[in-house]
C-alpha cells in the first residue's frame, strides 16, 4: 500500500510508488479471455512503451490521442505518456471516427493510440498505433508482462527529459461533441494531485479496516476517457493496492457474474447502471420491490433480510460508487434498503474531477457529500455552485495561433477566482452539497418561476407506458413552456400520461405540450448518459436531428441480420433456420445482437422455426436498441439463480468441467500419464517427432491445431510433447460423442453409463472438455476456452471436426480461426501421419505401426474472416507433410 506521507510533486512520484507492488492491479475480461496484470508488470510495460515513444521522437508537450476501450493497455499508455512528459488526449472509444479525427487535428497529435474495438480512423493527424500490438499484455509484437517486469529495473526511478513541474499539462479532455465546437479541458499534474492527496490521507485513517478484506476489487464500468472513471481506476485503487476489473458489456446478468466470480467489493458506475440492476433484481427477487419495513434499523438487519440478493452479488460485495450524473433519491433508497452502501460524489472534468464526496462511513442520502480537502464550495445568489481549489483547471485548450483572448463558448466560466459550474445546488445544515439541476437546463416559466427538468421527468417515468422521457423548455409566443418528449409503449394513452403526471406536480411544473420520439432511444452523451437536451429542444422546435449511431453499427434487427446474410435483407416471416446460418454464424449474430440490445441471449433463441418478427418482439420486450454510449437494459438472470415465486426463469448455460483442473485432479493425471497411460501408446506406435525446435522459445498458452486421424490422436500428441507442455494441455472433444451423458432422457441405462464413464475418464486423465459441433453452446465454449488459457493451459483442437476416412486432410472448420483471433492465442500447427492405419475409424482395436507427429512454427491469427484464418492453419498443417525426414536434434520421443 502507498503511504500518504510520500512525496507528491508530480504524477511521476505516484507512479514510482505503486510500481513496487506485486499485487494484481488489473483484471481484464474481454468477453472471451481473462488477463491479470500486477502493478510491477503495468509499470514495466509503461516503461517499455515510453522507450518506444522516445524512439519515435515523442518530446515533452507532444499530444498523444488515445481512442481505446477500457483495458490494461489504456492504463499502460497513460503512464507511458506521463513518463515522457507528453500530453494524453483521451477520446471515448464509442465516439465516432469523425470526432476522433477532428480532435486529433485540433491538438495536432503526434500519435493516435487505438484499441481493439475501434477501426483505423482515416484522416487522423499523427501516426496510428494499435495498443495491443505495441504496448499490449499479450500482443504478437511483444513479450509478456512478466518478461517486461524482469527486464526493467524498477528499483531505479525513471529519469525523464528535463525537470517535471506540477503545472505541466498532463491531459486534455474534450467534450463529446454535443456542442458545435468541442472544448478541451486542460488538466495539469497539480489538478490531479489536488484530488489524489486528500483522498489518500483520508484512506490512511481507515486502512486497518481494509486489511481483513484485502485485496479490494473495483469493477469499473465508467470509461477511462471520463475523469471520474479514470480516477477510480488509475489513482484510487493503488492507494489500497487494490484491483481494478474491466469487463465487456453492460447487461445486468454479466455485471452480476463479474461481481460474483471476481469477488468484487465495489461497483463504480453511472446511476443508469444501478437503475438497470434494480430492474433485474426485482425480476429475480420480486420481494425487493416491497416497501422498506426495516427503515431506520441497523444496516445489518437489512443485509440479513435480503441475504438472498447478497448471494447473487457474492458475499464480498458491499458498496456502489456512483458519479458522472445525478443519482435519483428513490434509486439510492432502493439499494440502501437491501443493505448496500451507496457512495455518491460530485465533480466535473474541469475539477479533475472530484469536488465533493460522501464519506463511506458517514454517507448521507440525497446529498453528494462535503468538499474534499483543499476545495472550497459556495452558492451564488442565483443558486449556482461555485468552486475554488488547486483541482480546478486553468482554462480550455487553444491551439497555437488561435485567439487566446476569445472566451470559451461553454457555460462554465471563471469569475473573481471562482469556477462557475453551471449547476444549481444548496448546502444543508451539515455542510453537505445537494444538487438541484443544471442552470442552463432550468426552465423559467412565464410566471418567473424556476422548473428543473429532472423533477418533471421523475414523475413522467413513474407513469405506466412511459419508456423514457426528456423535458425541455420550448418557446411559444415569446414565452418558455414546459415540453415533454416521450418514448412510450405501443398503445399508450399519452393524454392520460400527461393528465396523471400533472396531477402530481405543482402548478408551475406542469407539462404544457408533448411530442413522441419514435427514432429509438433518446440521444444521450457518451459515457455519462446525460440527455442531449439541446438537440432534443431543436427537434421539438421543428428541426430534424438524427438519433446517434456508432460508426458502422446497425441499430435495426434487419440491418444486423443483413450483415450476416451477404447483404440480403430477409422478410419478417423468414425463419431463423431459413437464413442458412452455421453455428458459428449464429454465434456472431448473437454477439452483435447482444451488443446492440445490451441483453443476454440464449443461443437456442437463434435456432428453429422462430421468425425474425418473433425474434424482434422478444428483443424489444426485454431491451431497446441502444445509442453508441451503450445504455444498459435488463437481461436474463444469472444461470445459477433460483428465483422466488413469480420471478423470471433463469437461462441455463452449458456446463463445463472445472474439477479436472483442481490440484488433486492434476496430481492424479501427472502420475497416471507417464506411468501407465502413455506407455500403453508405445505398444502400438513407433513414434517419431519433428519440429520440436518450434516449441523451445515459445511460451504458453497456445492452440495446438492438428489433423484428425484416430481416437489415439490425443495420446500421440501428448507423447510427442516435452514435459513442460504435456501436462498443461486441454484437448477438445466432440460433445455429440457423449450425447447420452448430456441428454440422457429416453436413452437406455447402458448407453448413459458408458457415455458418462467415458466422459469422466477423458476429463480426468486427458483434461478434455466438450466442444459442441451441431448445437448451441459455442459462445459458452469460447468463454470456457478463455478460462482454460487464463489458467495457463494450452488448447488442443482438431479443426476438421471428424476423423479421416482415407488419410487425407479434410477442410478445416472456421472455429479454430475464431478461437485464435478472439483469445489472441498463437496457433501451433500439428501434423499427424500413420495413426489412421494404427486405429482406423472402422477398427475396434489398434495394430502396431509407424506414427509421425510434426510441429510447425506458430501462427498469429487476427481479423474476423474466420474461414480464411482456418484456411491458413489448414495450409500450415498440410505443408508439414512435405518436410524432410527427421530434423537434427529431434529424436523419437520416449
Amino acid at each position: 500500500m502507498m503511504s500518504p506521507d510520500m512525496r507528491r510533486d508530480t504524477l511521476l512520484d505516484f507512479f514510482e510508488d505503486f510500481s513496487r507492488h506485486n499485487d494484481t492491479f488489473i483484471v481484464h475480461d474481454d468477453g472471451y479471455r481473462v488477463r491479470q496484470t500486477t502493478y510491477r508488470e503495468v509499470a514495466a510495460l509503461a516503461r517499455r512503451l515510453a522507450r518506444r515513444f522516445l524512439e519515435a521522437g515523442i518530446a515533452p508537450g507532444d499530444k498523444l490521442v488515445i481512442w481505446c476501450e477500457n483495458r490494461t493497455e489504456w492504463v499502460v499508455a497513460f503512464w507511458a505518456t506521463v513518463l515522457v512528459r507528453a500530453v494524453i488526449v483521451p477520446v471515448d472509444f464509442r465516439a465516432s471516427a469523425d470526432f476522433l479525427v477532428r480532435i486529433s487535428r485540433i491538438v495536432e497529435a503526434r500519435l493516435v493510440l487505438i484499441g481493439d474495438e475501434v477501426g483505423v480512423p482515416e484522416g487522423a493527424a499523427g501516426a496510428i498505433w494499435r495498443l495491443t500490438e505495441v504496448g499490449g499484455v499479450d500482443g504478437p509484437s511483444t513479450t509478456g508482462p512478466q518478461d517486461a517486469a524482469a527486464d526493467e529495473d524498477l528499483s531505479t526511478p525513471w529519469r525523464p527529459a528535463g525537470t517535471p513541474d506540477r503545472n505541466e499539462l498532463a491531459e486534455i479532455i474534450f467534450t463529446s461533441g454535443a456542442t458545435a465546437e468541442p472544448k478541451g479541458v486542460t488538466i495539469t499534474h497539480r489538478n490531479i494531485l489536488a484530488n489524489i492527496v486528500p483522498i489518500e490521507r483520508e484512506i490512511a485513517k481507515y486502512r486497518f479496516l481494509e486489511r481483513p478484506f484485502h485485496p479490494l476489487r473495483f469493477l469499473n464500468l465508467l470509461p477511462l476517457s471520463h475523469m471520474f472513471g479514470q480516477s477510480m481506476a488509475t489513482f484510487v485503487p493503488p492507494m489500497l493496492a487494490g484491483t481494478v476489473v474491466f469487463s465487456h458489456g453492460y447487461n445486468p446478468a454479466e455485471i452480476l457474474r463479474q461481481i460474483r466470480s471476481r469477488r468484487v467489493s465495489v461497483l463504480v458506475s453511472v446511476p443508469k447502471v444501478l437503475d438497470v440492476l434494480r430492474e433485474h433484481i426485482v425480476r429475480v427477487a420480486p420481494h425487493t420491490a416491497d416497501p422498506d419495513r426495516l427503515a431506520g434499523r441497523h444496516w445489518i438487519w437489512r443485509w440479513w433480510h435480503h441475504r438472498d440478493v447478497h448471494r447473487l452479488f457474492g458475499w464480498k460485495f458491499w458498496a456502489m460508487v456512483c458519479g458522472a450524473a445525478p443519482l435519483d433519491e428513490e434509486l439510492e433508497a432502493f439499494w440502501r434498503k437491501l443493505g448496500f452502501l451507496v457512495v455518491q460524489g460530485y465533480g466535473l472534468t474541469e475539477t479533475a474531477p472530484i469536488v465533493t464526496l460522501n464519506h463511506p462511513f458517514r454517507a448521507s442520502r440525497g446529498t453528494v457529500g462535503t468538499p474534499i480537502g483543499g476545495v472550497k464550495v459556495k452558492i451564488a445568489p442565483d443558486g449556482e455552485i461555485l468552486v475554488q481549489g488547486e483541482n480546478v483547471t486553468a482554462g480550455y485548450y487553444r491551439p497555437e495561433g488561435s485567439d487566446a483572448t476569445a472566451p470559451p463558448e461553454s457555460e462554465p466560466v471563471f469569475s473573481d477566482g471562482w469556477f462557475h459550474t453551471g449547476d444549481i445546488g444548496e448546502i444543508d445544515e451539515h455542510g453537505r452539497l445537494v444538487i438541484r439541476g443544471r442552470k442552463k437546463e432550468m426552465i423559467v416559466t412565464p410566471q418567473g418561476l424556476n422548473v428543473f427538468p429532472e423533477d418533471v421527468e421523475k414523475v413522467l417515468l413513474q407513469q405506466p407506458g412511459v419508456v423514457d422521457a426528456a423535458v425541455v423548455g420550448l418557446a411559444f409566443e415569446g414565452e418558455e413552456r414546459i415540453h415533454a418528449i416521450l418514448v412510450v409503449e405501443p398503445g399508450a394513452d399519452v393524454d392520460a400520461i400527461v393528465r396523471d403526471t400533472n396531477a402530481q406536480l405543482e402548478d408551475h411544473q406542469r407539462v404544457w405540450s408533448t411530442s413522441i420520439w419514435t427514432e429509438g432511444p433518446l440521444p444521450r452523451t457518451e459515457g455519462t448518459q446525460k440527455l442531449k437536451r439541446r438537440e432534443l429542444q431543436r427537434w421539438a422546435a421543428g428541426e430534424s436531428i438524427a438519433p446517434p449511431r456508432a460508426a458502422g453499427r446497425a441499430t435495426s434487427l434487419y440491418d444486423i441480420v443483413a450483415r450476416h446474410t451477404g447483404g440480403r435483407i430477409p422478410q419478417g416471416d423468414t425463419t431463423l433456420d431459413e437464413l442458412g446460418l452455421s453455428s458459428l454464424d449464429r454465434v456472431e449474430l448473437m454477439m452483435e445482437l447482444e451488443e446492440a440490445y445490451q441483453t443476454t441471449l440464449d443461443e437456442s433463441m437463434l435456432t428453429g422455426p422462430r421468425t425474425l418478427d418473433e425474434l424482434e418482439r422478444m428483443l424489444t420486450a426485454g431491451a431497446a436498441p441502444l445509442p453508441p454510449a451503450g445504455t444498459p437494459t435488463t437481461a436474463a438472470p444469472p444461470d445459477h439463480v433460483t428465483p422466488r415465486k413469480g420471478a423470471a426463469a433463469p437461462t441455463r448455460d452449458m456446463k463445463f468441467p472445472s474439477w479436472n483442473r483442481s490440484r488433486l485432479s492434476w496430481f492424479v493425471r501427472r502420475i497416471s500419464l507417464p506411468t501407465w497411460i502413455l506407455p500403453l501408446g508405445y505398444l502400438y506406435m513407433d513414434l517419431k517427432v519433428r519440429g520440436l525446435e518450434h516449441l523451445e522459445s515459445l511460451e504458453g498458452p497456445v492452440i495446438f491445431a492438428a489433423n484428425h486421424q484416430s481416437h489415439l490422436d490425443t495420446p500421440a500428441i501428448l507423447m510427442a510433447l516435452p514435459p513442460r507442455w504435456r501436462y498443461r494441455v486441454a484437448p477438445a472433444m466432440a460433445k455429440e460423442f457423449f450425447a447420452a451423458h448430456f441428454f440422457p432422457r429416453g436413452r437406455p441405462l447402458g448407453q448413459r453409463l458408458r457415455a458418462t464413464t467415458l466422459y469422466v475418464l477423458a476429463c480426468q486423465f486427458f483434461n478434455a472438455f466438450p466442444l459442441p459441433q451441431r448445437e448451441g453452446g459455442t459462445r459458452e465454449t469460447l468463454r470456457y476456452a478463455g478460462d482454460i488459457a487464463a489458467d495457463g493451459y494450452s488448447i488442443l483442437l482438431f479443426p476438421e471436426g471428424k476423423r479421416t476416412e482415407d488419410g487425407r486432410i479434410l477442410p478445416f472448420l472456421p472455429g479454430v480461426g475464431m478461437m485464435a483471433s478472439k483469445l489472441r492465442l498463437p496457433v501451433v500447427p500439428v501434423r499427424l501421419d500413420g495413426l489412421d492405419r494404427v486405429l482406423h475409424r472402422d477398427m475396434r482395436w489398434p495394430v502396431r505401426g509407424p506414427v509421425t507427429v510434426t510441429f510447425g512454427p506458430p501462427l498469429e491469427l487476427t481479423g474476423d474472416d474466420y474461414q480464411a484464418l482456418a484456411a491458413q492453419v489448414e495450409a500450415a498443417v498440410r505443408a508439414l507433410g512435405s518436410e524432410p525426414a527427421e530434423a537434427a536434434g529431434n529424436a523419437p520421443a520416449r
